[in-house]
């Protein structure tokens, strides 16, 4: 290695030239470096550290991690999706829930069964990412990507049960994958919308229409009544309230590609109104 001038350095490689004048590559772990491993998928690991790529990572849960025994079990890198194990626990870094420690996973007899999904089982216990499930995958039918049946229960984000009425539950739009309806009530996502009546509840046609015009956002941002109030619904983040005393006449429009709830005095952008000057 002493007679090796280095010429550019990689985090997995070096390329260099020896006395001869020949360009070659060396590689980590092999021809230096020797308690370096690669771990896969630009991951890698030495006595002390765990890295990705050139960087350090995971430092907040080392003092958890058996680092002898740790290795990375698959990964899906365009979901940013990783599982790793060693000899004491299952792992998950994900968009999903960041890096966490599956409970109860046992590394001995932890199985992926959708890298896609994030299924995933150990012993008598299944996973939808790092959570551990009330129930086996196999009883489990999905509704949309929202909500999943179990037997004669509903469950939200699959591990929140829905305290609803199973036989009359079902989606109001197929377009918004969060709001729901049964006999009694309008939910969104696990929660009841209060004075919301889900017999006269109804999106807006000029928003939701395969034929409406184009705003920004339009794939989220719906406006929807009842017989007692307005509202704008945000599909990933909240049902917001509109309490326009010209319910009548609540409609929706667009205006440069913004889209508006509307009433005989006041325009509502995302919910919150406007006087029409």
């Amino acid at each position: 290695m002493n007679d090796l001038l280095i010429l550019d350095i990689f985090w997995d490689r070096q390329l260099v030239r020896d006395k001869s004048g020949k360009e070659l590559e060396i590689f980590r772990g092999k021809d230096y470096d020797h308690d370096w491993v690669h771990l896969g998928h630009g991951y890698s690991k030495d006595n002390d550290w765990i890295y990705y790529y050139n960087d350090t990572c995971f430092e907040n849960q080392l003092n958890e991690i058996d680092i002898t025994s740790f290795v990375l079990i698959e990964a899906n890198e365009l979901e940013n999706t990783v599982y790793f194990k060693d000899k004491i626990a299952v792992y998950l870094k994900s968009y999903m829930c960041g890096f966490s420690t599956l409970p109860k996973a046992n590394p001995n007899n932890f199985q992926i069964l959708d890298l896609d999904k994030g299924y995933s089982t150990s012993g008598e216990f299944d996973y939808w990412y790092e959570s551990k499930l009330p129930y086996i995958l196999s009883e489990m039918t999905p509704i949309n990507e929202s909500y999943q049946r179990v037997d004669n229960s509903i469950f939200f984000a699959y591990t929140i049960k829905m305290a609803c009425d199973v036989a009359t539950f079902e989606q109001v739009h197929p377009k918004v994958t969060t709001v729901f309806k049964d006999k009694d009530h309008l939910y969104f996502k696990s929660k009841i919308v209060e004075g919301a009546n889900p017999a006269t509840f109804q999106f807006l046609e000029e928003c939701i229409s395969n034929d409406s015009l184009y705003y920004l956002e339009c794939d989220i941002h719906f406006y929807a009544k009842d017989d007692k109030q307005a509202y704008f619904i945000n599909e990933p983040f909240g049902i917001k309230i509109i309490k326009t005393r010209d319910l009548e006449n609540f409609r929706f429009e667009v205006i440069d590609e913004i889209g508006y709830g509307r009433d005989s005095k006041y325009r509502y952008e995302k919910g919150r109104r406007k006087k029409i000057e």
